[in-house]
This record gives structure tokens, C-alpha cells and sequence, in this order.
């Protein structure tokens, strides 16, 4: 049987068909889903972690990130809602831009950019929507409140 696709609980019972596909009824929390429905969207993964990144450093207002991902920003609201978090509160000394490609590693090489250079960089890289790869470079301090 397959997991409910809105609160992904193993309670479902099958319910019938719908246009030749299996429909399931979930009951802890009522829905109806079929399979092969679409609600569950790899992209959409990936914009979701993407806001949820945005929105815990904290530089990035709701309607900006709807912009870029080409959504609401209710939309961005509840996603952000959906995985609970908060953003810090404290002052991030960096900010949210663009850069050309060709100059992305002399911005992480230079100070402003905060990056030491003697440790190593996580990089987390994916595809938004098609056309729009995006990539998450993060670098752990030894103490995060030194800065």
C-alpha cells in the first residue's frame, strides 16, 4: 500500500478508481489521492529546501523567493510553515546576490565572503525547475558565534 501523500501515514485504504488509476483514501487525515497523481514532485522538493535554506539565513522576504521560484508567496509562507523552522535572530553579516559564474571563485577566495580557505566546503547542487540549477555552498566554523 502506499503512503498518504499529505501526511504520509501507512494507514490507507484503497477507494475505488479514478480515470483508470487506483484511488486511496488515508485515514488519519481524510484525503483522497491517486496514485501516479503528481503530488509528490522532485523539483518541487527542491524548491521547497531551497526556501527553507533562504528563509533560515534570513535574507530573503517571502515575495522575493516567490519570484525566483515562480510561486506564491503564500505558497513560499506555507513551505516554510510545513518544515517548522525559524530564522535566526541575529544579524547575518552577509547577503543574498548575484555573481557571474567566472567570478564565483575569486568572491569565495576573497574576504568578503567569509569562506577559510584551509577547510573544506559542503556543496549541495540541484536543478529547480529545468533551466535553473542552483547551488548551496556552506562552510562550518570552528565556533559559530566568533563571528
Amino acid at each position: 500500500m502506499p503512503r498518504c501523500k499529505k501526511c504520509n501515514s501507512d494507514r490507507v485504504t484503497k477507494s475505488g478508481r479514478a480515470n483508470g488509476k487506483q484511488r486511496h483514501y488515508c485515514k488519519d487525515c481524510g484525503c483522497h489521492f491517486t496514485d501516479g497523481d503528481g503530488r509528490t514532485n522532485e523539483r518541487v522538493t527542491i524548491k521547497k529546501a531551497m526556501c527553507v535554506v533562504l528563509h533560515i539565513l534570513g535574507k530573503t522576504s517571502f515575495r522575493t523567493m516567490a519570484r525566483v521560484f515562480n510561486t506564491s508567496p503564500s505558497l513560499t509562507y506555507r513551505w516554510i510553515d510545513e518544515a517548522k523552522c525559524k530564522s535566526y535572530n541575529h544579524d547575518l553579516k552577509g547577503e543574498t546576490k548575484q555573481i557571474a559564474f567566472g567570478k564565483l571563485s575569486s568572491f569565495i577566495k576573497s574576504t568578503e565572503a567569509g569562506f577559510d580557505p584551509s577547510k573544506p566546503l559542503t556543496v549541495a547542487s540541484g536543478e529547480l525547475w529545468p533551466g535553473y540549477p542552483a547551488i548551496v555552498i556552506l562552510q562550518q566554523l570552528d565556533d559559530p558565534k566568533a563571528k
